[in-house]
């Protein structure tokens, strides 16, 4: 909340006046990629210039591990590559598998587990304007 947009004042921070911006625990830099060549780039310029290295899907983390002041930050949203294994053989494991992209979300993995009469497991959560989380409700 360093930087809010006009309408958005200090009022919705409980503040009698607007904050000035300021730079606050955004990301320097921002990749968008969409190939395993970018994120190869990417992760090797952060490592050259010894710069801090986030990772993130769509942009919500609750453990603010998709945050950092002064980093880089790969974002991987469009990496939607699925694939199901009817028959996968493994060390362990001779069955059914999906291999999935780092931009999928747990929606579409439902949809891939309809369409071939599987169960897949994953997590998800929403973010509506009647969440509240870790900011104040209006009353």
């Amino acid at each position: 909340m360093t930087c809010m947009p006009p309408t958005l004042h200090g009022a919705f921070l409980g503040l009698e006046e607007r904050p000035h911006c300021y730079n606050g625990g955004y990301p320097e830099y921002v990749v968008n990629v969409s190939t395993v060549a970018q994120i190869q780039l990417a992760v090797n310029f952060a490592r050259e210039r010894n710069i801090r290295l986030v990772i993130k899907n769509t942009g919500h983390d609750f453990g603010a591990k998709s945050v950092g002041k002064g980093a880089l930050s790969i974002w991987t949203h469009h990496l939607k590559d699925a694939e199901y294994y009817a028959d996968y053989e493994g060390h362990s494991y001779n069955g059914p598998a999906v291999k999935l992209g780092a931009g999928i979300q747990v929606f579409e993995t439902n949809q891939l587990a309809k369409k071939h009469d599987i169960t897949l497991v994953g997590g998800e959560g929403r973010v509506s304007s009647n969440d509240c989380g870790i900011m104040r409700c209006a009353p």
